[in-house]
Formats: structure tokens, C-alpha cells, sequence
């Protein structure tokens, strides 16, 4: 039976794997395979490859006869909260990077985690005026790297800083080498196509991970398949920046209400206006009970969308305070950034993403399978967009092939389905047809993350910054 689980019984003597998957599909672009092999785990890593490998010195075979295993998914941007590591797990994630707030993620992990390995962001707040003296800027980035994440986020878009703060801080992560993403928008632009290419310019020569490409391609300011080509063309060819886009039609933001009577979030916002609805309380709340703005909240065990009356009660019962999501990303503007490659092959964004997390939206196995399907992506380019740029974002020498030596991290998939059937994390299932069983996980952290990391009782993982694709990318 695909995808069943058990002891093995009477063996030889010797166990020679913890763990023996197979008679399925191992596709691995790195090591140029695509065969029905068998994969043997010992100790969480790969130790071989190949047929007809000796069942009788297992210690449990994983038979995956008509599914396909992959290098395990590696998102590089989700937003962790509530029942996040669940969601994940069912989606196939086994790697992530937070992009919410990294201290709050990693303490919460043990009691929360699903077995996966997060690295995280810490979200730097906003200076809409003068930007941070030197040391202030420095000392932020400081303690984000203290607590265990590995660099930081700015988070224009919901709550934007002016240009000049925005640069600095892009600056001065790249000076003492954290990592630096950005969620494009400034208090002279916003989160869209002029964002993007203000983003391109403040990032000047310095290093940058440009989250969430196809959030800025909603046609705000022009048809949105003409803003996705000239966002992407500038993009291409930038060896300093690297990038992510997500396959789903929702995005994620929040519904409170500032005491000017308008959405907090510039995103809420912009959401509203694209709809004709009118960018304050009494449009929000019309919004919601139209079906349009549809309010995130835990039901069984996991994040859901409500809308209607329901949407509305739960919005003004929380005081707004809620987290949404909004039906406004462009089909065609997301395909592109999925699929588009420059002039020498390469894809101008690096990677496929979900955006996803705590947020019902964790879809790049099922979206990016569909592509595949329709010819759009090789099953090659959906391993490499999904989990090879993923490993050599966040410089995981070990994650994103299936080579002897490797992690044994695998994301299985029934490719008939287009769906994730098995979730497997250094040899360990942690989620199988639906079923979560992981707790715990592996904090990914540099160095002066790990003694913070040590003490949650987890998992750590120590990368250097230096392996960071954002600053090597640069230097090739």
C-alpha cells in the first residue's frame, strides 16, 4: 500500500538503516536523478542510494511504491502563530523562514513545534520620519541576532518607514552581515510596483531578499502583466538581491482600525480601494460582510477564513484586532514571477514560497505541481524553486538535494493528486496522509543566535551568514 509505514519483522542480525523508504520516484535535479530507487536513512541523513536495498537490515520500511519523493520543501517566508507548524507540516514544508517576529517564534517552539526546522526574521519597527542613529540601528540588529534569528525584516508595507530609514537599516545589516529582507513600501510609495522599484534603488549595491514578489503586481498602478514585466526586468540581472514569490490567490494582513477611523495597515488599505470599498471602519466592516475581506481565526485544530455576518461579529468582538486576507492576487502576475527566466535561463526570482504559515494559504505543493502539469515548470524546476534556492538562501549545504550525505529531509508527493502525502524531516515522518505526528523541531541560527537557541531545549542548527545565497550571490 503507497505510503504505508511498519517494522520491519525477522531480520538479518544487523541494522545497517534506522529508516528504509522504498520502490518510489526520487526526482533530484542536484544529482541529475529520476528513478524508483530506494533511499536508506541512518541517523538522520541519507546514507544510500539505489535498488533493491536490503529490507532485512532496517529498522522500520517506509514503502512509497507510486508516490514521488522530493528534496524537502523549504519556504522562505511564512509568518509562524497559532497552529503555523501544523499547517506546515500538512503542507509538506520541513524548512522555513519566519518573517513575523523571530523571538516570539522560537520561544514558542517547544511547545508548539510539528518537528520542522524554522530560522526567523526579527520585524524592525518603523521610523517614518528621521531615521535611527547608527547605534540604535545597530543595537536593534544586535539583539534580533542575540534572541536566535538570523538578521532582520522591514515591514513597509503594513507599516512603512521613510526611504532614508529604510536604506540605513538595509546598510547596516549588510555591514555586520544579517540577513535582510524587506516587504516593499516606503511613507513616499507603498506596497506595489513603485514599492519594488524604490526597494531596488534604496538596496543600491547592498544585499537585500526582496519577499513576496507578486504582492507588488496587483494592478494598482497599471495593467497587472505589465507592472509583473517591469518589476521583474528589474529584478533581473540584480546579483546583489534575491527574491520569492507565493502561488496564492489570498494575502495576509490585519483589520485594525487606528484612531483616525482607517485600517492600520497600508496593505488594508490599498485591499480596500481595489474593491471600491472605502479605506476606513464602515468600509472594512462592509468588506467582510460581502464575502470580500475574510477574517483568519482557529477552528479545529487550525487557521480558516469567515466572512459574512460571522466575519463581521468576530471582527467587532476582538475590537478589529484581527488578522485577514483578501482575494487580490493577480493569477497571471504570480505565473510570471513563478516561471519567468532571464536571457542566460536563470529564474529572476530564486524561489517559490507561501507567504503561508498561520495563514491558510500554504499552497506551493499543490499550486506549483499544477504548473508542472501544465508545462509551465519542469518537475526539475519545481524541486530546484521549492527546495534546492531554498537550501542556498539560508546556506544549508545539506538540505535541497537527496545525495548521500544529505539531510534526510523529503517532501512526498502523489503527482496524480498534486497534493503532499508525507512530510519527512531528518528521517523522521512528521506528517503523513493529513496526520500530524512532529513535536519539537531544529532552530536554524548563526552564532550569536546559539546560546539563546540552546536554551529553548531544542534542536540548533548553527549556518554561517557568509553561505548566505543573499551575500554570496553577490560575489559570483
Amino acid at each position: 500500500m503507497s505510503g504505508h509505514c511498519g517494522r520491519q519483522g525477522e531480520g538479518s542480525g544487523e541494522v545497517k538503516y534506522d529508516v528504509l523508504f522504498r520502490w518510489g520516484r526520487i526526482v533530484d535535479p542536484t544529482h541529475a536523478r529520476d528513478d524508483i530507487v530506494d533511499i536508506g536513512v541512518s541517523g538522520g541523513k541519507v546514507v544510500e542510494i539505489g535498488e533493491d536495498l536490503p529490507a532485512a537490515e532496517a529498522a522500520q520500511v517506509v514503502d512509497l511504491e507510486g508516490l514521488t519523493a522530493l528534496p524537502g520543501v523549504i519556504d522562505t517566508h511564512v509568518h509562524i502563530r497559532g497552529p503555523a507548524h501544523r499547517m506546515m507540516a500538512r503542507a509538506g514544508i520541513c524548512t522555513a523562514l519566519d518573517m513575523a517576529d523571530g523571538g516570539d517564534v522560537l520561544t514558542a517552539m517547544p511547545s508548539s513545534g510539528a518537528g520542522l526546522n524554522i530560522a526567523a526574521l526579527r520585524t524592525m519597527p518603523a521610523y517614518p520620519d528621521a531615521p535611527p542613529g547608527r547605534e540604535e540601528g545597530l543595537r536593534l540588529i544586535e539583539k534580533a541576532l542575540t534572541e536566535g534569528s538570523i538578521g532582520i525584516k522591514l515591514i513597509g508595507g503594513h507599516n512603512p518607514s521613510s526611504p532614508a530609514a529604510t536604506e540605513k537599516f538595509i546598510a547596516l545589516a549588510n555591514e555586520v552581515h544579517a540577513y535582510v529582507a524587506f516587504h516593499v513600501g516606503s511613507t513616499e510609495t507603498g506596497s506595489h510596483l513603485r514599492g519594488l522599484l524604490e526597494a531596488v534603488a534604496l538596496a543600491g549595491s547592498n544585499c537585500l531578499h526582496v519577499a513576496h514578489v507578486n504582492s507588488y503586481l496587483r494592478g494598482i498602478t497599471d495593467d497587472p502583466v505589465r507592472e509583473a514585466l517591469e518589476g521583474l526586468g528589474a529584478l533581473e540581472g540584480k546579483r546583489n538581491l534575491v527574491s520569492e514569490s507565493y502561488l496564492s490567490i489570498i494575502n495576509g494582513t490585519g483589520g485594525k482600525i487606528g484612531d483616525d477611523g482607517a485600517p492600520t495597515s497600508h496593505v488594508t488599505r490599498n485591499c480596500l480601494k481595489m474593491a471600491g470599498y472605502a479605506p476606513d471602519r464602515a468600509g472594512l466592516r462592509a468588506a467582510i460582510a460581502d464575502g470580500y475581506g475574510q477574517v483568519q481565526i482557529e477552528e479545529g485544530g487550525y487557521t480558516v477564513l469567515v466572512t459574512g455576518s460571522r466575519g463581521v461579529s468576530v471582527w467587532e468582538d476582538r475590537d478589529t484586532d484581527v488578522s485577514m486576507s483578501f482575494p487580490v492576487n493577480k493569477p497571471e502576475a504570480s505565473f510570471l514571477c513563478a516561471t519567468r527566466k532571464d536571457a542566460s535561463g536563470e529564474f529572476v526570482v530564486d524561489a517559490i514560497s507561501t507567504d503561508g504559515g498561520g495563514i491558510p494559504r500554504n499552497v506551493a505543493v499543490e499550486h506549483g505541481l499544477a504548473l508542472v502539469r501544465y508545462g509551465a515548470l519542469s518537475l526539475d524546476e519545481f524541486v530546484l524553486k521549492t527546495s534546492t534556492a531554498g537550501a542556498r538562501m539560508l546556506g544549508l549545504a545539506t538540505k535541497g538535494h537527496l545525495g548521500e550525505g544529505a539531510d534526510a529531509d523529503i517532501t512526498v508527493v502523489d503527482e496524480d493528486l498534486g497534493v503532499p502525502v508525507m512530510t519527512i524531516v531528518g528521517g523522521r515522518i512528521v506528517m503523513a496522509h493529513g496526520i500530524v505526528y512532529g513535536d519539537g523541531g531544529t532552530i536554524i541560527t548563526t552564532a550569536k543566535g546559539e546560546p539563546a537557541a540552546r536554551e529553548t531545549g531544542l534542536n540548533v542548527r548553527v549556518v554561517d551568514p557568509e553561505d548566505f545565497l543573499l551575500f554570496k550571490k553577490s560575489r559570483q
